[in-house]
């Protein structure tokens, strides 16, 4: 499939940009050999771009992040990685780093653990990060370079749910507390995400499949623990913490 038919398959449009962007940076590092990178990327856009007949190198900071740049080339350290001491909110994190003018692509990863945070940058944005970022919260913070993220918290929370089957409609509205109106249209939307893909409201889910759901997080499907009197399933959940 050529790179025209490949976007015009694409049904979101800020996909299809983000695609484009990294098809035309492919080009240019074959056409001039100059090493080039993209912007933070999420497993939705990795997964897409892994359909591609393009060679291209994957960088992430830590098997913890969700999110990976692509570069063409050799690595040239394009990623920085921060840690800020203090106890913050990821919420609280991510409004300050709106605020001084960064976005979804821009921001990295943002690992909080117990007393501190590590936070994935594009090196190019180091300057902006240093200069900018000394308030969070009205707390007073000082962002320091490190090699690696070490993680303190666990991983994933564990869970219990029961569910009439094995629909992903059914699982979404137990998992994000909505009635079934607002679970299918959350869907149907592309606000939810099956191995990082969007899919119909219909579709079965299996154990291990990853469920990512707009503003209430991701989760692995786990183990069908038993089923109740009423044959509804006992299923095991982790969540991404």
């Amino acid at each position: 499939m050529d790179k025209f038919q490949f976007l015009k398959n694409i049904k979101n449009k800020d996909d299809r940009v983000i695609i484009s962007n990294v098809l035309d940076k492919y080009e240019k590092y074959n056409n001039t050999g100059i090493f080039t990178y993209t912007n933070f990327l999420d497993e939705k856009i990795i997964s897409m771009i892994k359909n591609l007949k393009i060679d291209y190198n994957i960088y992430k900071a830590h098997d913890y992040c969700e999110k990976s740049i692509i570069y063409f080339g050799n690595y040239d350290n394009y990623v920085t990685i921060y840690k800020i001491d203090g106890k913050f909110s990821h919420n609280e994190i991510l409004g300050t780093l709106f605020s001084l003018g960064l976005d979804h692509y821009t921001i990295g990863d943002i690992i909080v653990c117990d007393d501190c945070f590590f936070l994935t940058n594009l090196t190019r944005l180091n300057s902006l990060i240093e200069n900018n970022l000394y308030e969070i919260n009205n707390v007073r913070v000082f962002p320091k370079k490190v090699d690696n993220i070490i993680v303190t918290k666990e991983r994933f929370t564990n869970f219990n749910i029961i569910v009439p089957s094995y629909r992903i409609d059914c699982i979404v509205s137990k998992l994000a507390n909505m009635g079934r109106n607002e679970t299918i249209k959350y869907i149907n939307n592309g606000l939810v995400l099956l191995n990082y893909n969007e899919i119909s409201h219909k579709k079965m889910v299996k154990e291990n499949d990853i469920i990512s759901i707009r503003k209430v997080g991701k989760f692995i499907i786990g183990k069908e623990e038993k089923r109740t009197k009423k044959d509804n399933i006992v299923l095991s959940i982790k969540k991404y913490n």
